[in-house]
């Protein structure tokens, strides 16, 4: 028998962090093409360049968490190279071995081998959403565009959301770390924003924040960025902080900027309610139920608690009076009692 030569061919080189870099330049080229064919007139043509970026993107993030998974570089090439065929050979002893071949050196894993092992692995991810890109893509590379601008400008859109969960879940990051300034226009689109909107929404009823609280922070923006998208703070809640403490922080979905919540919601509520040329009184006071700076007397109602307290009213202003007017009997507060008794000096 003759014994075959077996020459080894040299093994490609992975290198991960090469995959993750192309990934990210085309997400951020394909998310610059669609604001570009959605805003500039005359250039809705470059929505067929962001469905091709966003695509081929997408499809390298996918390869890089699949590869990243591999405790070796020959596991992670085996995880994203196409597979040899598995081939009978004739062993020594004369019987027959089925023997897979070594991956190929030139060829990645197709789109369906990503879906696939995306699946066996364990991977989040949507995949209506890819291929509803895919047949967008299709349709424009092979055939005459049927789509209309409006209709690839929402496939592109669609796949915002997936993004927004899949890179801090399985990529352990924060969207706007990995993407730059390219997350900030994507938090731009409405269906990203409502879906974070809602996300956080449900978050923020899931640990029992007040009604009266949570109403008054979906007016409240982000110190850092103006955004309104404030989440809590993940570790205080595993953490079991305090809701009504200081020590409890938000979280800026957009820009990562934390800061204490309480702290947050006290400033805008008094600077919302609160005038400094106003010599009237308080009209923000602490809550005698919570502690919080967040009862308005003119309402006599609490926004942080939903503590209501029907109040005495000045006769003549309509405003709250003073406990020391109401224990004495008063019916106006110390201004108008001012005001009335300069009257009827005058008088």
């Amino acid at each position: 028998m003759v014994k075959r030569i077996q020459v080894k061919k040299a093994k490609p080189v992975l290198v991960i962090e090469e995959i993750r870099k192309n990934a990210v330049s085309s997400i951020q080229l394909g998310v610059e093409d669609f604001i570009m064919s959605r805003d500039v007139p005359g250039k809705e043509a470059r929505a067929i360049s962001a469905v091709r970026n966003l695509y081929s993107g997408v499809l390298l993030l996918f390869k890089y968490k699949i590869a990243s998974l591999a405790t070796t570089p020959e596991q992670a090439r085996e995880l994203i190279y196409v597979p040899g065929p598995i081939l009978p050979e004739i062993t020594d002893s004369g019987s027959i071995a089925w023997v897979p071949s070594p991956p190929s050196t030139n060829n990645t894993i197709n789109t369906a081998q990503i879906e696939a092992r995306l699946k066996s692995l364990n991977i989040y991810h949507d995949w209506t959403v890819i291929q509803a890109l895919s047949n967008c893509r299709n349709a424009l590379e092979h055939l005459h565009p049927t789509d209309s601008t409006s209709a690839i400008q929402s496939s592109i859109a669609a796949l915002f959301p997936m993004l927004s969960r899949f890179i801090p879940q399985e990529l352990g990051e924060h969207p706007a770390a990995l993407l730059g300034d390219t997350w900030t226009t994507m938090l731009d689109t409405h269906e990203l924003f409502r879906d974070a909107e809602n996300a956080i929404k449900a978050e923020w009823e899931r640990i029992g924040y007040p009604v009266q609280a949570l109403e008054f922070l979906h007016t409240c923006k982000c110190p850092a960025c103006a955004s309104p998208l404030l989440q809590p703070a993940r570790d205080d809640v595993e953490n079991g902080v305090p809701i009504d403490s200081s020590d409890f922080q938000y979280e800026c979905f957009a820009c990562y900027q934390r800061g204490s919540l309480l702290d947050l919601l006290e400033y805008d509520f008094s600077l919302i309610h609160e005038d400094p040329f106003d010599e009237h009184g308080e009209p923000v006071c602490e809550c005698q139920i919570c502690n919080v700076r967040m009862y308005l007397m003119a309402d006599g109602l609490c926004y942080w608690c939903g503590r209501q307290t029907v109040w005495p009213k000045c006769a003549r202003c309509k405003n709250p009076l003073p406990d020391i007017a109401v224990l004495e009997g008063g019916a106006l507060c110390d201004r108008c009692s001012e005001d009335d008794w300069h009257y009827q000096r005058g008088s």
